[in-house]
C-alpha cells in the first residue's frame, strides 16, 4: 500500500506539471548574494569619489542585480536605479551598470569569503556624460539590519532646554528590528521598534524604512501611529558599518539625524511636552544603536 501511495503521488506530482502547475523555485542564494555599497574613486585631477548601492543576486555563474547610482556628471544627470548584469568565474567578477545613460564596465575580484569586491572601472562619453569615465571601486556587503539593539540619543537639543545642561545627557534606547527579504529592488525594506527611557518625546516608537547599500532612512511613528518625525534622509541617510565578530552599528550622519517634529513659518508641530520657553516641542539628536 506504500508503494503504491508514493507511486500516486509521484504520478500526481508529474500531471501538475504538464498541466502548468508552478514548481517551487529556489532564489538565487550563491555567495555574492545580498546588499552591496560600491564605492568608486574616479580617475581625474580631482579624484571625484562616487557611489552606488543595491542588492545583488547569484545563481551559479551569473550574477543580476538592481543598483541605486548616485547622481554624478558635470550637471548630476548621471544617475538613477540600474540594473546589474554579469559573471563570476572563481574570484573572477565583471558586471555592467547602466548611470542614467553611460554605461558603466566593472572588472575585479571577489575575496575568499565573499564579503569584499574590488577593481577598476571605465566608460566610454555618451548619455548623461559628454567625457569617459575610468577609475577604481571596491564593494562591501552589508549584514542585514536583524535583532535587538542598544544605542544612545545624544545631543539632545529639547533636553537641553529641559535640564539647562549643554549638551544634555544621552538617552538610553533598546529596541529591535527586521530586515525584509529583496523583491529585485534596489532597497529592502526595515520595520522595527525603539524604547527610551527618561525622555518626554516618547516611551516608545515605532520604525519604518529602507535599506540600500549601507544607506538607511527610516520614518518615526508614535504611540497612536501618526509620523512623529525622521532619522536619516535621502540626501543624508543614516549609516550601517560592520565592525569585528560581525557586530553591526546604526549611526545617523550631521545633519542627518533624528529629527522630531516638523517645523512651520510660526511653530513646530511635535511630540515633546510644551517647556513653557517658547514653541519647541520637537528635538534633534544624534543616533547610535548597536547590534551585537
Amino acid at each position: 500500500m506504500r508503494t503504491l501511495a508514493t507511486a500516486s503521488l509521484a504520478i500526481l506530482t508529474l500531471m501538475l506539471t504538464a498541466c502548468g502547475g508552478s514548481p517551487v523555485i529556489t532564489p538565487p542564494s550563491g555567495p555574492l548574494s545580498g546588499n552591496w555599497q560600491i564605492n568608486l574613486l574616479q580617475q581625474d585631477p580631482s579624484q571625484t569619489p562616487l557611489s552606488a548601492s543595491g542588492f545583488i543576486a547569484q545563481a551559479n555563474d551569473a550574477i543580476t542585480g538592481s543598483i541605486q547610482v548616485a547622481p554624478f556628471g558635470s550637471k548630476g544627470s548621471c544617475a538613477g536605479v540600474s540594473v546589474l548584469t554579469g559573471t563570476i568565474k572563481g574570484q573572477n567578477v565583471t558586471f555592467s551598470l547602466n548611470g542614467g545613460g553611460i554605461v558603466l564596465n566593472f572588472t575585479g575580484t571577489a575575496s575568499t569569503n565573499s564579503q569584499t569586491m574590488s577593481g577598476d572601472y571605465q566608460a566610454v562619453g555618451g548619455g548623461c556624460s559628454t567625457v569617459g569615465i575610468t577609475g577604481t571601486w571596491n564593494a562591501v556587503l552589508v549584514p542585514p539590519l536583524n535583532g535587538n539593539f542598544t544605542g544612545t540619543l545624544s545631543n539632545s537639543q529639547y533636553m537641553s532646554l529641559l535640564t539647562g545642561v549643554s549638551p544634555a545627557a544621552p538617552i538610553a534606547v533598546s529596541g529591535s528590528m527586521t530586515q525584509s527579504s529583496n523583491d529585485g529592488a534596489s532597497n529592502a525594506t526595515v520595520t522595527g521598534t525603539m524604547n527610551a527611557v527618561g525622555y518626554p518625546c516618547f516611551t516608545t516608537a515605532s520604525l519604518t524604512g529602507t535599506i540600500s547599500g549601507q544607506n538607511v532612512v527610516l520614518s518615526v511613528f508614535g504611540y497612536e501611529g501618526a509620523q512623529i518625525g525622521t532619522l536619516g534622509s535621502a540626501q543624508t541617510p543614516a549609516l550601517v558599518s560592520s565592525g569585528p565578530d560581525n557586530a553591526i552599528s546604526l549611526l545617523s550622519q550631521p545633519n542627518g539625524e533624528m529629527t522630531l517634529g516638523k517645523a512651520s513659518a510660526t511653530t513646530v508641530v511635535g511630540p515633546c511636552p510644551p517647556l513653557g520657553i517658547g514653541p519647541t516641542i520637537g528635538d534633534s539628536t544624534v543616533v547610535v544603536l548597536a547590534f551585537p
